[in-house]
């Protein structure tokens, strides 16, 4: 069963289009958007287990030239 996450992504200014479109070409992440409020983006990613998604959160979207930090939420299904 697959794993569902949202990464909250809090990034340098300026950086946020850049970062927002590398993003969008690591394997496992779904969707990214550009929002206003306490964080730079949100994005959505799926991953086989909790080691798979520790590792694009934490050596993928955290090695992103301008992100500061992440927030993970993950998805429970009932």
């Amino acid at each position: 069963m697959a794993i569902s996450a949202y990464a909250l992504v809090r990034i340098s200014p300026n950086k946020v289009k850049k970062v927002t479109e590398e993003a969008e070409k690591i394997p496992g992440v779904k969707n990214v958007h550009p929002v206003t409020g306490p964080y730079d983006a949100i994005i959505y990613l799926e991953a086989t287990d909790m080691k798979e998604l520790g590792k694009v959160v934490l050596a993928e979207i955290h090695g992103l030239d301008g992100v500061i930090d992440t927030t993970t939420c993950l998805v429970v299904e009932y």
